[in-house]
């Protein structure tokens, strides 16, 4: 071992990184959470991936400064977010019958995602003026061992806690 240079695999130290992330508490468990569609509510078992949303910079603005060098600056927030969404279909076509319905009603929505449930939740967070983009979902002849999901992207907006 070279002087000054420190060992990362000694008892003691990894020790230390054990309390020190054990300190800041159990981690979230990704699939403690639900999407709850405003006004169809009877979906939220059916929707099995979704994006959690949340607020950063849009990006970066680089800033000149003298003799050629640069800073960084935040965009503005970017409120405007889109992710990965499934929908687990059913015999009776509960999720084709909603996409249907919305796309009547001009295609958007209002959701709310819940760590937890909508009954038993830590936190709630408010997504406006949604929509999907949708792949068509592929049926196979020989897949007997999965259920049909649907999936696409969702677009929406998030403003944070205060909107």
């Amino acid at each position: 071992m070279r002087k000054g240079r420190v060992m990362q695999s000694t008892a003691k130290y990894l020790k230390s990184l054990f309390n020190a992330t054990a300190a800041l508490g159990d981690k979230v468990v990704s699939s403690d959470a639900t999407f709850e569609i405003v006004g169809h509510e009877h979906l939220t078992l059916l929707v099995k991936q979704f994006p959690w949303p949340e607020l950063s910079a849009a990006g970066e603005i680089e800033v000149p400064m003298p003799v050629g060098s640069a800073r960084w600056q935040p965009q503005q927030l970017k409120v405007n977010q889109q992710g990965q969404v499934m929908f687990m279909e059913t015999i009776q076509g509960h999720v084709g019958a909603f996409l249907e319905e919305i796309l009547m009603q001009g295609g958007r929505f209002d959701a709310k995602v819940y760590e937890g449930t909508p009954e038993n939740y830590v936190r709630v967070e408010n997504i406006y003026d949604c929509f999907v983009q949708l792949d068509n979902p592929d049926r196979d002849f020989e897949n007997r061992s999965q259920i049909m999901t649907i999936s696409g992207t969702l677009f929406f907006h998030y403003f944070g806690k205060g909107a």
